[in-house]
């Protein structure tokens, strides 16, 4: 990052954090090549497992985790390739928005959502670690040969440093996701500001809330850019992973399956909501913005104040699929209904992978 920037230290705490956004700001090639090929290994090791006839996890379970693995790979790539874009959007809020103070509020949001975040990640690990070794400990078990036993902890190996590559992934785009709210978290804060106040509003006020407002769209359809492969294949790839670990689960109900079922929803469900929650934030500002009509008289501010709301009331503010459709609060009625659906399909599916 350039250290001649303005405001640099004031937004820090809201540019995203981890293994991956570090390696992007000190530009680790090594992170980003040496995770993308262990994901690749790991990819590898689960579609020959997809032909071996003993492996028990099934044939459509081993080739969703290899896609998985593979594409995770691919998007941890991708990340490192587009570096200095990633690095440019990280910068531009900031640099554009000639912001003197950060609003307290965010930095209590970000805090609390990185826990609620690394809680939820360090368990779905710790899940997925856990029966890794509960089926390693079978396995060897099993095994008279020392290499037959050195390949299985190698394998193990393989698979622990991948499943930290895939979260890994997964926590830089939750926090891109956090990232893009604290610009509307800001931009809520101003018009809070100007709200309290007992003056009437004047155009100069409004004006600067709009720009602001504008920066924030501009900054989240830059990033929306940069992440729609990763929001196109985790968006499918999750839906079609969390819901057949739930058909799994019903099919042969052990602790280890339902183990699995409960970190894929959850991670699923997280990250969904930091996707819907940006287009939420981006909206909710309406009936604030509409108070300020009734502050002022000026037919000049009023107008100002209409074309704010009219923008605001387009509600296309967001991460898209594709751009085919904005991820919106509307979505998850609809994943609730395709969920809904699945779930009264479950026995007849859980029936059929039985069989």
């Amino acid at each position: 990052m350039e250290s001649n920037e303005t405001n640099t230290d004031l937004f820090a705490i809201c540019k995203p954090t981890g293994i991956l956004a570090k390696g992007l700001y000190f530009e680790r090639k090594v992170i980003f090549l040496f995770l993308g090929l262990i994901l690749y290994i790991d990819g590898l090791i689960w579609a020959i497992a997809i032909w071996n006839p003993r492996n028990t996890m099934g044939a459509p379970t081993n080739a969703i985790y290899m896609i998985t693995q593979m594409t995770c790979g691919t998007l941890i790539l991708l990340v490192y390739w587009k570096r200095n874009k990633y690095i440019e959007c990280f910068n531009h809020f900031e640099r554009s928005a000639q912001i003197n103070t950060l609003c307290p509020t965010v930095a209590c949001y970000l805090k609390k959502n990185r826990f609620i975040t690394t809680i939820i990640i360090s368990l779905a690990f710790a899940a997925y670690f856990g029966t890794n070794c509960v089926d390693l400990h079978t396995i060897l078990g099993n095994q008279t040969r020392a290499s037959d036993v050195y390949k299985r902890i190698f394998i193990f190996g393989i698979r622990i440093i991948a499943l930290t590559g895939y979260f890994a992934c997964l926590c830089f785009f939750i926090e891109t996701c956090l990232y893009i709210q604290s610009y509307f978290l800001q931009v809520e804060t101003q018009i809070q500001i100007l709200s309290i106040s007992e003056s009437a509003i004047t155009l100069p006020e409004i004006r600067k809330i709009r720009r602001l407002y504008c920066i924030a769209i501009e900054n989240t359809e830059k990033i929306n850019s940069l992440s729609m492969p990763y929001i196109a294949f985790y968006f499918v790839l999750s839906l079609v992973e969390s819901h057949f670990a739930f058909i799994y689960t019903i099919a042969n109900p052990t602790l280890y399956v339902m183990l699995i079922c409960i970190a894929e929803l959850s991670t699923f469900s997280l990250v969904i909501y930091h996707m819907i929650y940006i287009n939420y934030l981006a909206t909710r500002i309406y009936e604030q913005v509409y108070s300020f009509s009734f502050k002022t008289e000026s037919l000049v501010v009023s107008k100002e104040i209409q074309m704010f709301l009219t923008r605001i009331a387009l509600a296309n503010v967001g991460l898209t699929f594709l751009d085919i459709f904005v991820i919106t609060p509307t979505c998850s009625t609809s994943l609730a209904t395709i969920s809904l659906t699945i779930a009264l399909a479950a026995p007849t599916l859980a029936s059929y992978i039985k069989s």
